[in-house]
C-alpha cells in the first residue's frame, strides 16, 4: 500500500471519530436541553408563544429557528417537543424551514464571504421565504398529513426506572413469600 493512501485512511478514520463524538455530544446536549426546556416552559405557554393566530408565532419561530444550530440532532428535537407541545402547525414549519437556512453558521460564513450587505438580504428572504413556507402548509391544511403519534409523549418503556423498580420489588417480595411460607 502506498504512503499515501494511508495517510488518507488515517485523515479518514480521524474525521469519523471527530464527526462521531461531536454529533453524539451534541445530540445527547439538546435532547436534554430540550427535556429540560419542557420541564418550566409549559405546553399552554408555548402555544400562546408559537400560535398562528396573531402572526407573531411566526417570527418567534423563524428567530428561534435562526439561533438553532443546523443538524437534525438539534433541529429534530427542538420539533418534537414543539409538536408534543401542540404549538401552531404554521409556526412549526416556518422554524424547520429557517433553522438550515438561518443557522448562524450559514449567517457567519455569508458575512465573511459576502459581506453585511449580501448576508442581511440573505438573512431577509430566507426569513420571508420560510414564513410564507409555514403560512401556506398551515393554510393548505398540511397538518392532516401528521401521525396523531407525533404529538404523543413518549410512553415508559420496559427499562424505565419506575417499571424497573417495581418488577425489582415484586421479585423480591415473591422471594420472600417462597421463602417464608
Amino acid at each position: 500500500m502506498s504512503p499515501e493512501f494511508l495517510e488518507s485512511t488515517k485523515e479518514t478514520i480521524n474525521l469519523f471519530l471527530f464527526l462521531t463524538t461531536e454529533l453524539t455530544l451534541l445530540f445527547l446536549i439538546i435532547n436534554y436541553a430540550v427535556t429540560a426546556l419542557q420541564e418550566f416552559v409549559t405546553p399552554t405557554k408555548i402555544q400562546s408563544m408559537l400560535s398562528s393566530r396573531k402572526g407573531k408565532g411566526y417570527i418567534i419561530s423563524a428567530f428561534l429557528g435562526a439561533i438553532t444550530p443546523f443538524c437534525s440532532c438539534s433541529t429534530i428535537p427542538f420539533l418534537k417537543g414543539l409538536l408534543r407541545a401542540r404549538a401552531g402547525f404554521g409556526p412549526m414549519m416556518v422554524f424547520l424551514f429557517s433553522s438550515p437556512l438561518l443557522n448562524p453558521i450559514i449567517i457567519g460564513l455569508f458575512a465573511i464571504t459576502f459581506g453585511i450587505k449580501v448576508t442581511l438580504l440573505y438573512f431577509l428572504i430566507a426569513l420571508g421565504i420560510s414564513i410564507i413556507a409555514g403560512i401556506a402548509l398551515e393554510k393548505l391544511d398540511f397538518e392532516r398529513y401528521v401521525e396523531n403519534s407525533a404529538y404523543d409523549a413518549p410512553k415508559p418503556s420496559c427499562c424505565s426506572s419506575n417499571n424497573t423498580k417495581a418488577k425489582i420489588e415484586n421479585r423480591w417480595l415473591r422471594i420472600l413469600e417462597l421463602n417464608m411460607g
